[in-house]
């Protein structure tokens, strides 16, 4: 019967016609339409009349044997069958008849591949028809569709090499449907997304389908790969988020919320420039569920040349049945600093990573004390399902880091002049102090930039008395920058397909020049060097380190021979 009702559903689906959106719904202005389920008269193909009828016939059956059991249920009393997981064995029986039921009707097909489920609706009354069968849907599509499309991506990211040493994607395919979604998202699974740092300001709303009515105690962690540490000279892992004992049954959403280390931002935010979303404060704090050991941080990848992008994988382990975890924070700090080399604490203040107040409030240590699949093992739990998304460093990151109240590291090539290098470092500061004040880094112009970067003083033109020479020159001048827009106008205008005057379309040839004429004339933004990058830090009014302009612990760093690596 699932076989037929599919087959009956893709002659159907073929039929769906566009129809303009009410007027209540759409504005004056709006030319919007969308999918509307229409079914084709009967009487036009014959297979699809006697489908139709077998449907029919099996929508009544199912109806009458669903009815039947419901009231057998209620005559029973209290003699009632269980289930291995407490239910009636009736329910689980209903249950199942309700989906087959649901999947014999073409409708609910169409409005699933069509994306429009309301599932937040549907969860007010998860027994009836339309949610048992969306939720089987949607079991269905996570593990052909989905499941695939995740371990192959995983794979292509190097998780099984650097997350699960040992594994492969035959080993571990994800059981549990983890949905990650952020304020401007709605993915349904997530599996290297790029996500600018700025957009996962505030935790993300994570939900749980197991798919199963059995209760589950789950653990959930957030770890970044890719984290950069100046005092192994290495990259680790970083855990930004660490959640014990959540019990799901078949389905749990663990709404978005904040973190409660960031403080309110200096900027405003409605108008940020460079930014295409910008996340807005939650109203309200949500109830965790579980055990919080350690709360959310925002992702904030370090500047570092070359760009590097750091992969953020979100892992739910399965704990084993009946048992919490005890987690303590104390012996992890204590383990760390025991296994630090002799080497590492031996150096120098400025060539190991700053830990500050800050730092130290939010457990940077312990943090940066386990890996995903060591902490798997020490505790015996299974990999039941995992997310991950890709971020890189942004002109928004800093005001990240302002908010935590965390130092800010600068990641660069070690200089072959330390000496000149401090030189423009410091140059170079002075000049972002002056160009930059409250502003942001997106609102400086391309010959600014150009100007940190270099780290040199600024030259001021001489004034010169106007000559005939310099009149004709300037005369020139303009007459070339009109025939340059002259240029950009029609370099734009044969992109966009215009015809030239003649009426006949420009051959290929012909119609390259002007295009990349056009791209020429685009100047390209460049990005910051480890000098300009390292001024900016510096020059930030909101300098952690000290309340000047340039902080204590960043001038002396700066004082150290070219160890301007973290400041």
């Amino acid at each position: 019967m699932r076989l037929l009702s599919v087959r009956t559903y893709v002659t159907v689906s073929a039929t769906k016609r566009l129809r303009p959106l009410p007027s209540a719904l759409a504005s004056d202005n709006s030319k919007a339409r969308v999918f509307e389920y229409t079914a084709p008269p009967l009487g036009t193909v014959q297979a699809y009349d006697e489908a139709v009828a077998l449907l029919e016939k099996e929508q009544q059956r199912l109806a009458q044997e669903i009815a039947s059991l419901g009231s057998g249920a209620a005559s029973k009393g209290d003699a009632v069958e269980t289930s291995e997981n407490g239910a009636p064995k009736n329910d689980s029986r209903i249950k199942k008849l309700k989906v087959a039921l649901g999947l014999t009707q073409l409708d609910k097909h169409w409005e699933f591949n069509a994306g429009r489920v309301d599932f937040d609706s549907l969860r007010k009354d998860p027994n009836s028809i339309g949610a048992l069968t969306f939720e089987a849907l949607k079991a269905r599509r996570f593990e052909t569709v989905l499941t695939p499309k995740i371990v192959k991506l995983a794979d292509v990211h190097n998780l099984y090499v650097d997350a699960f040493p040992g594994k492969t994607r035959n080993l571990l395919k994800p059981a549990v449907n983890l949905e990650v979604n952020f304020q401007n998202t709605a993915w349904e699974a997530c599996y290297g997304q790029p996500v600018p740092p700025n957009w996962a300001l505030f935790s993300p709303k994570v939900t749980i389908n197991t798919h199963s009515d059995k209760p589950k105690r789950y653990t959930l962690v957030l770890m970044d790969l890719d984290r950069q540490s100046l005092s192994s000279q290495s990259i680790h892992e970083w855990c930004h988020w660490l959640i014990t004992d959540i019990s799901v049954t078949n389905r749990l959403t663990i709404e978005p919320g904040s973190s409660p280390y960031l403080a309110p931002s200096t900027l405003d935010t409605a108008n940020l420039t460079d930014a295409s979303f910008h996340p807005s404060q939650p109203s309200t704090e949500p109830k965790l569920p579980g055990a919080v050991v350690l709360p959310y941080i925002p992702p904030h990848p370090a500047n570092s040349n070359p760009r590097k992008t750091h992969r953020y994988l979100l892992t739910i382990f399965e704990q084993p049945e009946g048992k919490s975890l005890d987690i303590s924070l104390e012996a992890i700090r204590s383990e760390a600093i025991k296994n630090q080399s002799s080497s590492i604490q031996n150096r120098a203040a400025w060539e190991k990573d700053f830990l500050g107040e800050k730092e130290e409030a939010m457990h940077f240590v312990e943090r940066g004390a386990f890996s995903t699949w060591g902490f798997a093992t020490q505790h015996q739990l299974n990999v039941a399902g995992y997310a991950f998304f890709t971020a890189g460093w942004n002109l928004h990151t800093p005001d990240i880091f302002t908010r935590l109240g965390i130092h800010e590291p600068v990641f660069g090539a070690f200089p072959q002049n330390p000496t000149d290098q401090v030189h423009k470092v410091n140059q170079a500061t002075t000049n972002a102090v002056n160009l930059l004040g409250d502003s942001l880094l997106s609102s400086l112009s391309l010959s600014q930039i150009q100007q940190l970067n270099r780290g040199t003083v600024p030259v001021v033109p001489r004034f010169k008395l106007p000559t005939r020479s310099s009149i004709k020159a300037d005369a020139m001048k303009t007459v070339w920058a009109e025939r340059i827009a002259a240029k950009t106008v029609a370099a734009a205008s044969a992109v966009s397909g215009k015809a030239p005057k003649g009426g006949k379309k420009a051959s290929g040839k012909s119609a390259a020049r002007p295009i990349s004429a056009a791209i020429k004339l685009t100047p390209k933004m460049p990005r910051l060097t480890t000098v300009g990058s390292v001024a900016v830090v510096k020059a930030k009014q909101s300098d952690v380190a000290g309340g000047s302009m340039v902080g204590e612990v960043t001038k002396s760093v700066f004082e150290k021979r070219g160890r301007y690596h973290n400041v």
